[in-house]
């Protein structure tokens, strides 16, 4: 069943009571962050797909507490992945991308991997509904792959293995992040034994979508589907080379339509889906490619994301109707709705200090990260946390010295899309992380229990972070034994922060002058170009039009000189711009 909230409550003490009275149910009912959130929307679903009685123990909970809600036939067959309960602080679905190359994790946890699937809103508003059309029978898996593997084929570029299906004779479709660079060939293999080359020819690197030409191919295109048509439960399947696995066909069902993940909407399915799968064709019951598999949901069993086919009409021609196209822009409607809600999210939990990982390190014990929100880069900051266990509770004051902008936390290379959707959306504006060690020796000995780390300051119910109870012990003894190590550590970060304050004030003075070269130029030359209007219009303007021709010539010397320096003192390119 769904229980969803009729009315919202509007007083933040009754919001707050309730939300905590929630959150003690425990899972599957939401957390306390997360029922703070849903019950100020009316119409939104308080829990999904859980059993009859846990709904009625939920409904009770809010009626109790003056909440107007009700209860409803879930509309997801299985109950949809939940969101963590740190998993407020990002801003898209936790995944691991599955051409056979590492997503990028930056620090112990992303802002962009810690969260799990959350929950959204039902059908799009507005938006006809899908109608079953009469035609050709729904086919059994075997005639499903029967009929489309003859059009599939893997893609093998630098180690990367990937998987793609044919929309023409030549012409493939995959994800981009599973192909080699344009100019550069990779290997394709075919059903029928056949290995060619292939060559990208376009890439879409936000929507992870590229074509691939394979000359000499001569395969038969898949047939283009309506995506928009599908309802959960509806069969799935999929092919792709799964751990290099070549041609494995899987059968999956609808888990959801337009799961939101940086903007994008996904179709979530379930099934079983590895790295190697990536780029591979998603059929619906009549052999017709509604998707690319794109990624699966990590820390969750079975469960994918496949990017719907309409995406693709940025590289190929994907046909439609008026009610596909009806339904599909409200589909994008409620995904930018969802998208707007992650970012609001973001930005106010980012507000207080939030506790998003622990992490054991050899030789120094545990180590807690911190993400916050500053004006300026912090140097040193103290923040108060506390260590529950069994019932006890052990006050940390930790002294967090080393911090990064979230923006430099994250890879340049494995995280660039999700580095840009960040960047664009401003969520990384004033956003750092700081680690700090955790003086755990100071705790008393723990014999038994559940060991939980908060952040021990600031308003509200705050939320707990689970520590093994082992590792909290064997920090503590290594805290009493090794105090000249972690002295060396501390010192070490010290130097570390020094210089990366040193390199980024190197980095702005540099970029600071390559600014102001090309700004320069940019105004010479626009002055240049309205001299020559003048001039064209018949007024007298070629004296300083001269001038203005030797000073733009002597500003690309400058320019040119400023690169030879930086190029002679090996500054980085991205200084440059």
């Amino acid at each position: 069943m769904d229980v969803v909230l009729k009315g919202a409550v509007q007083d933040e003490r009754q919001r707050f009571g309730l939300a905590r009275a929630l959150a003690l149910l425990g899972p599957p009912a939401p957390s306390f962050s997360q029922a703070r959130v849903v019950l100020a929307i009316p119409g939104d679903r308080v829990a999904r797909g859980v059993s009859t009685p846990f709904a009625q123990k939920l409904l009770d909970v809010l009626h109790a507490h003056g909440a107007d809600a009700y209860l409803q036939p879930s509309s997801v067959p299985e109950e949809a992945p939940r969101r963590s309960s740190r998993g407020a602080l990002v801003a898209g679905l936790a995944v691991l991308v599955l051409g056979g190359v590492a997503f990028g994790v930056w620090a112990a946890r992303s802002p962009a991997l810690q969260q799990t699937a959350h929950s959204l809103s039902g059908g799009a508003v507005g938006a006809p509904e899908p109608v079953r059309e009469s035609g050709p029978a729904e086919l059994s898996t075997q005639e499903i792959s029967k009929l489309a593997s003859p059009s599939t084929l893997s893609l093998r570029c630098e180690g990367k293995t990937g998987s793609g299906f044919f929309v023409d004779k030549e012409l493939v479709l995959t994800n981009e992040h599973v192909v080699c660079p344009p100019g550069k060939l990779m290997t394709v293999v075919l059903p029928d034994g056949r290995q060619l080359v292939g060559e990208t020819l376009k890439s879409d690197v936000d929507l992870d979508l590229a074509t691939v030409r394979v000359v000499g191919a001569n395969a038969p295109p898949l047939k283009l589907g309506d995506v928009t048509s599908l309802e959960p439960g509806d069969r799935l399947v999929f092919i792709g080379s799964p751990k290099g696995l070549d041609f494995t066909v899987h059968e999956g069902k609808v888990g959801f339509l337009g799961r939101e993940y940086l903007g994008t909407g996904y179709v979530q399915f379930n099934a079983s889906v590895n790295p190697g799968n990536s780029g591979g064709p998603l059929l619906n019951g009549r052999g017709e490619v509604v998707g690319v598999v794109s990624m699966k949901i990590e820390n969750a069993d079975g469960l994918g994301l496949a990017l719907p086919i309409p995406y693709a009409s940025k590289l190929i021609t994907v046909p439609s109707t008026p009610e596909a196209t009806a339904r599909w822009e409200a589909l994008l409607a409620r995904v930018a709705r969802d998208e707007e809600r992650e970012i609001q999210r973001f930005q106010r939990e980012t507000e207080q200090p939030v506790l998003f990982g622990v992490r054991s390190i050899t030789n120094l014990g545990l180590v807690a990260l911190l993400v916050e929100r500053f004006d300026a880069l912090p140097r040193r900051v103290v923040r108060q946390l506390a260590l529950e266990v069994g019932g006890q509770t052990c006050p940390l004051k930790v002294d967090f010295e080393y911090w990064r902008p979230v923006r430099d936390s994250m890879s340049s290379e494995d995280d660039s899309r999700r580095l840009r959707w960040f960047v664009a959306r401003g969520l990384t504006q004033g956003v750092h992380v700081g680690v700090a060690r955790l003086p755990l020796e100071d705790c008393p000995q723990f014999s038994t229990g559940s060991a939980y780390l908060k952040v021990a300051q600031g308003s509200g119910e705050a939320e707990r972070f689970e520590v093994p109870l082992s590792e909290v012990r064997a920090a503590q003894a290594l805290g009493q034994r090794n105090r000249g190590g972690i002295q060396q550590w501390q010192q070490v970060l010290w130097k570390q922060r020094v210089e990366e304050e040193r390199s980024r004030q190197d980095t702005d003075d540099w970029r600071s002058r390559f600014k102001l070269a090309r700004a320069r130029i940019a105004t010479l030359e626009e002055e240049k170009r309205g001299l020559l209007e003048a001039e064209a219009a018949g007024k007298s303007a070629g004296k300083r039009r001269w001038e203005v021709e030797v000073e733009l010539k002597l500003a690309h010397n400058q320019l040119a000189e400023l690169e030879q320096y930086a190029t002679q003192k090996k500054v980085p390119q991205e200084w440059r711009r």
